[in-house]
This record gives structure tokens, sequence and C-alpha cells, in this order.
């Protein structure tokens, strides 16, 4: 395995395991076999590879969440599940303590989170919604940048309209589904304020 990628799995892990205030770059030195200087000359700075090790780690969390999310019948559903999971991904793992609490994350951090490439990553994991709403296409763009927006949003401030999860799902199907332009899922094109 190349020094690089030993690299940026040790930092991984050290996230995972310690979190983003906990790591350091002597641990991940070590537990990738390395020297600090080594990493250094892969990486630039102690920022740098934390926010290469939280790209790779986000990207795995995504994959759970869509894997999760694509057992819904409709658009509408896979939408509000996906967003109700990566909130609890972003506020469970500690390694994503960055994104999940503002107050501790990086500007690169921050800016990457609207980057070309978290709205490339969101939108390949949005995919399955054209499987249900093939117009959509042309719009996956700014659907991806308002998932983005919706997800930080939910997972930074807790609302009167989301104390339970039930609660949460049936704002979300209100408000994010119709800004998407997409279909209501059936209970919510019945009238129904929470879905069944």
């Amino acid at each position: 395995m190349d020094v690089r990628r030993r690299i940026l799995d040790a930092a991984v892990e050290v996230l995972t395991l310690s979190g983003f205030d906990a790591a350091s770059l002597s641990e991940v030195a070590a537990r990738a076999g390395v020297s600090r200087p080594t990493v250094y000359r892969h990486f630039g700075s102690r920022e740098q590879l934390v926010s290469a090790a939280l790209l790779r780690l986000s990207g795995e969390i995504v994959e759970r969440i869509w894997t999760t999310a694509n057992q819904a019948g409709s658009a509408a559903e896979l939408v509000v599940e996906a967003t109700l999971r990566a909130r609890y991904e972003f506020r469970t793992q500690p390694a994503l303590a960055p994104i999940a609490f503002p107050e501790r994350a990086t500007f690169e951090l921050a800016r990457w989170s609207l980057s070309p490439d978290a709205v490339a990553m969101t939108k390949r994991y949005l995919a399955p919604l054209l499987d249900h709403q093939p117009e959509l296409a042309d719009q996956m763009d700014e659907i991806a940048e308002t998932v983005i927006r919706f997800v930080l949003s939910l997972v930074w401030f807790d609302g009167h309209t989301g104390a339970t999860d039930d609660e949460l799902r049936g704002y979300l199907h209100r408000r994010l589904v119709p800004a998407l332009g997409i279909h209501p899922a059936p209970a919510y094109s019945r009238g129904m304020t929470e879905v069944p």
C-alpha cells in the first residue's frame, strides 16, 4: 500500500477512535508506521490531513446513508430518510465533530461543504431519485446543494418542529420535498401531516 494511503487510513482510524480534538499528527504517524515529517511531506498540515480524512470518512458514511435510504418506496421518502440518517451519522460520529459542531470547524472544512466535490458526491448518491423522477436530471446540481444545506442546518440546529424523528420526518416532507420539486409521498398527497 502506498504511504499516502497508509497515512490517510491511519488518520481515519484515529479520528474515528479518538475524535477530532484528540487526533494528533504523532498518533497518525505512529499508526501509519511513518515519521511526522513524512506525514507533513504528504499532507502539509494537520488541517489538510484532517480535511482529507474527513472527506474520505464522509464518503463512507454517505454510502451507509444511501444504502438505508434506497429501501424507500418513493423519491420523497428516499430524500427524507437519507436526511434523517445523515443527521444521525453526523451527530454521533466522533470524527465528524468539526461538521456537527460549527464552533470546531475550520475555514477549509466549511468551504468544502458546498465545494464542487461535495456537490458531485451528493449528486452521485442522489442518482436514485432519477429512477422515480427522471425529469429532475437537469436540476440535480441545485437539488444536491439544497440537500447539503438542509442536512447541515439539521445537524447544527434543533428546532421546535423536529423534537422527535417522526416530527422531523413530517417537517422534511412538508418543506424539503417541495423545495426539491419532488412528488410528495402518497401519505402527503392525501393531506396527511405525518408519515404513516
